[in-house]
Order: structure tokens, then C-alpha cells, then sequence
């Protein structure tokens, strides 16, 4: 017998992750009712087409930095690798779900954060941008622009990640290796001048 509508949504796309997850977006919405213990009906009565239920399911869960934008570090390099080694610890679980989503054919991000303007990748965006801004304003970091300082943050943090989810140095880079790509990103690669 089918559960009734007491299994709430958030329940329900718990478990439409988890099949989506195992079998990509290409999973059955039959597969995902049945495990969740519901009519294929129901589910499209909460969810009106599996496209809906994909996106909605594959929200990545919470990033949880405040702690690290809100700490009071003594220099800019500091709160640079602070918030990037927060970044690269997000992308690691998140990883699998992200690379989900991205793999769906319509998926476009602009698209998704308008749709989703409260999932954590929106939020996380706009987080960093201003950390990086109130850098720039305390001296800590020099006047650039901010949506550049964040993207070399996520972008090296995500590609980190990234390779190692690919299994790349054995799923796990070096730490040296990437104290050695945040000084490099700090520092830029242009030679100094004589």
C-alpha cells in the first residue's frame, strides 16, 4: 500500500537524490515512487514533471562558511586560503550531486539560480563576493574586482575537487600541492618586477 501524503517533500527528494545519484538523471520516476513508498501518481501531483523533481532534488545541500567570513584573519593570504580550503572541503561532498545536475541536458545555472534564488550555490556565490569585497575594503586584499577574487577562490576550489573526484592523485591531492596553488593564486604568476 502506498504511503499518503504524510511523506513530506523534503523526505521525497531525499530519496529521488539517492536514485538519482545511483542512476544519473535518466533514472525512472517509477523506480524513485516505489522506493519512496508512493504512487507514480503522487509524485507528479508534487511534482509535475520529472525535470522538476531532478532539479529540485539536486539542490546541493548547505555550505555552511559563515564561521570563515566572519573570522578576523591578520592578513589577506590568510583569508584567502581560509575561505578556499572551505570551498574545496564543500566541493568534495558535494561533488557527486553537482556533477549530476551538470551532467542533465538543460541544465544552465543562470537558469537553475533563478528558479532556486535560496540554494546554497546562489547564496554561496553572492557569500563570497562579499568577503572578498570587505577584504578589499580593510587592506586585507588589493582593490580588484570582487566577482574576479571570487571566482579564482571557487574556481581553484572546485577544480581541486573535481580532479580528485575523477580520481586524480588517488582522489586526494597533496596538501603541499595545494598550498603551493593557493600562493600561486594569491601571488599571481607575473615575475616580479627588477
Amino acid at each position: 500500500m502506498a504511503r499518503t501524503k504524510r511523506l513530506s517533500d523534503e523526505a521525497l527528494l531525499a530519496i529521488a537524490r539517492e536514485v538519482f545519484l545511483e542512476a544519473g538523471f535518466t533514472a525512472s520516476t517509477k523506480t524513485i515512487a516505489r522506493r519512496a513508498g508512493v504512487s507514480e501518481g503522487l509524485l507528479f501531483q508534487r511534482f509535475p514533471t520529472k525535470a522538476e523533481l531532478f532539479f529540485s532534488a539536486m539542490i546541493p545541500p548547505p555550505a555552511d562558511l559563515a564561521d570563515l567570513f566572519r573570522q578576523p584573519y591578520p592578513d589577506g593570504f590568510q583569508a584567502f586560503s581560509a575561505v578556499t580550503m572551505g570551498l574545496l572541503d564543500y566541493f568534495r561532498q558535494t561533488m557527486p550531486v553537482l556533477t549530476v545536475l551538470m551532467s542533465h541536458p538543460s541544465f544552465q545555472f543562470e537558469e537553475f539560480a533563478a528558479k532556486h534564488p535560496d540554494s546554497p550555490m546562489v547564496t554561496l556565490r553572492r557569500d563570497i563576493g562579499h568577503f572578498m569585497v570587505g577584504q578589499m575594503q580593510s587592506g586585507r586584499m588589493a582593490h580588484v574586482h570582487p566577482g574576479a577574487a571570487s571566482l579564482i577562490a571557487w574556481s581553484t576550489a572546485h577544480t581541486i575537487a573535481f580532479f580528485e573526484h575523477l580520481g586524480a592523485h588517488g582522489g586526494k591531492f597533496d596538501s603541499g600541492m595545494i598550498q603551493a596553488t593557493l600562493e600561486c593564486a594569491w601571488r599571481g604568476l607575473a615575475p616580479n618586477p627588477s
